[in-house]
């Protein structure tokens, strides 16, 4: 061809020749680094439900064995609270009206001292009557709301004061169903009245709504306090 190239020819060779060149420069660059976890598969389920759907025997999969572990529990709870139900009877649910004021009378007497800033301060019989019928009320509204002691409460009353050391002398009394010898032992004991009372004057110590002239500040001794069953008899 006497050394003639087409021109189609010459531009194809300098395609290949410039693409030889690339090929060259990119051997020769620095390969990119790949991130740590690229070669790490990512899961398509987080672990737990996949442990959670694991099967522990049989057909029995690990949510199922969990199920049925809380229902057997909430199972037992309503099966032992309906037996407890079924077989304990509170007393004051079994004993009727009629065989509470029918029963046995129980008769309580106390003692407590009434405090003043004044020592020298007198017991007239206009203060004796205020501070009786004061303490009487106090006793009866105490026991007539007593949880445990008011429906078999039946009276309080201030009997006398000791003008000497400044001590009420009160009785309370109680009816009491004929067979309720363990009731009389536990929630009828001298104690449990004496600290029915006890913590009331506690949480009240002062005696209000008294205007006394020689006392402005009548308080009651929650440690004088004193109770003691001295008579029991059934009605006829």
């Amino acid at each position: 061809m006497n050394g003639y190239f087409p021109e189609q020819d010459v531009h194809d060779l300098l395609e290949l020749h410039d693409l030889g060149e690339n090929t060259e420069e990119e051997s020769r660059s620095p390969a990119i680094e790949e991130p740590l976890n690229a070669g790490i598969p990512r899961t398509s389920e987080p672990a737990t439900l996949c442990s959670c759907s694991e099967i522990v025997f049989w057909k029995c999969k690990l949510w199922m064995v969990i199920a049925s572990v809380f229902l057997c529990l909430i199972l037992v709870i309503i099966i032992s609270l309906t037996f407890y139900s079924v077989i304990y009877t509170d007393e004051d649910e079994y004993w009727d009206l009629n065989s509470i004021v029918n029963g046995n009378h129980h008769n309580f007497s106390g003692i407590l001292k009434i405090h003043c800033t004044n020592p020298d301060w007198l017991l007239s019989e206009t203060v004796y009557q205020l501070l009786s019928e004061n303490l009487s009320k106090r006793l009866t509204d105490l026991y007539s709301n007593s949880p445990a002691l008011g429906r078999y409460f039946i009276y309080a009353e201030v009997i006398s004061f000791s003008d000497e050391n400044k001590t009420a002398s009160f009785e309370l009394g109680f009816s009491v169903p004929a067979e309720s010898e363990g009731f009389m032992k536990s929630r009828m004991s001298e104690t449990f009245v004496k600290n029915v009372l006890r913590q009331n004057i506690y949480d009240q110590e002062k005696i209000y709504d008294i205007d006394i002239t020689d006392c402005t500040d009548l308080t009651l001794d929650p440690t004088s306090l004193s109770v003691s069953l001295h008579a029991s008899s059934a009605d006829e």
